[in-house]
């Protein structure tokens, strides 16, 4: 019984370490991505509107015919089975983002949701589809910058693991990574009169779930 005491112990401390390091990851993760659009704005356009709506902060106004929260599930189940493809074909076995939580269940779950919202969709988000593709997209035409934010989104993404796996899985990598980063793109611009908050719900939902899984031992 002692024994059983002392390993659940071990267990929620290990938990509580976790929650604190993501925390803590999170906090840097937001303001790495942040300084480079925060300095420009700073310089460039803190007269024209406030910060975080210049990155496209801001409550979701839909554009277009359909309900913004049909694309936002269209992408979610879009980003997730991408998902599944690159953990089953090119990084299993690999440690990955997700692989500190697994086995930890239920304890695990405050993590992921500091995980999946704030160290990794936010910061993504205010960096790529807030920052870069709001810029590039008053200077070039939509598709154009589209493209340019995805592939960078891409190549960030799949040259992670560039020493641990293939050519051939770091192009599938960057060709499905940009391509959920092209559909998000598209959806924030198009579709929700530029709030970040689409893909900002699609990357978080995804991570969690994909987190979650993990916890539980099922991928």
């Amino acid at each position: 019984m002692s024994c059983i005491i002392i390993l659940k112990k071990r267990k929620e401390s290990l938990t509580m370490g976790y929650l604190v390091q993501q925390i803590l990851n999170a906090l840097i993760q937001i303001a790495l991505f942040a300084f480079l659009p925060f300095v420009w704005w700073l310089i460039r356009a803190r007269r024209k509107s406030p910060f975080l709506e210049w990155l496209g902060l801001k409550p979701l106004k839909e554009t277009g015919s359909r309900k913004i929260w049909l694309w936002i599930l269209l992408g979610s189940l879009f980003f997730l089975l991408l998902s599944f493809l690159l953990l089953y074909t090119t990084v299993k076995g690999l440690k990955t983002a997700t692989s500190n939580f697994s086995g930890l269940g239920f304890q695990a779950l405050p993590a992921i949701l500091i995980y999946g919202l704030f160290q990794t969709a936010l910061p993504e988000e205010l960096l790529f589809r807030g920052f870069l593709l709001k810029r590039l997209a008053s200077r070039l035409p939509f598709v154009v910058a589209n493209t340019i934010q995805a592939a960078l989104f891409g190549l960030l993404h799949g040259l992670m693991f560039i020493t641990v796996i293939s050519w051939q899985q770091t192009l599938l990598i960057i060709l499905c990574t940009g391509g959920i980063a092209a559909y998000m793109g598209f959806v924030n611009e198009k579709k929700s009169d530029g709030s970040i908050l689409a893909s900002w719900i699609i990357h978080a939902l995804a991570n969690v779930i994909t987190g979650s899984l993990s916890a539980f031992m099922l991928i």
